[in-house]
């Protein structure tokens, strides 16, 4: 739950491509909510944010927002690139 006490921002990443390491996110955003190996050796995590949205009388909920964050860090686990996504569900 890294997200909930501490949303991802994206001038941080900004900031942070080719300077921080896995660690230096990992204690600031917690554990990432998805990792994957990447083509080079390193790794791509995913974020997810999502805000709330409103249950209809079916229960479900409508309207939430979801945003993605994905970070690439090289085999050395240093960030090389960021992407902020809308995501669904």
């Amino acid at each position: 739950m890294g997200l909930s006490a501490c949303a991802p921002d994206s001038k941080y990443f900004q900031r942070s491509v080719n300077e921080a390491t896995r660690d230096m996110v990992g204690k600031r955003h917690g554990s990432p909510h998805k990792v994957e190996p990447a083509p080079d050796g390193g790794e791509i995590w995913t974020y997810f944010e999502r805000g709330s949205g409103t249950a209809g009388f079916s229960g479900q909920a409508h309207g939430g927002m979801c945003r993605s964050y994905v970070l690439t860090f090289d085999k050395q686990g240093v960030l090389r690139d960021w992407q902020q996504r809308s995501c669904r569900g």
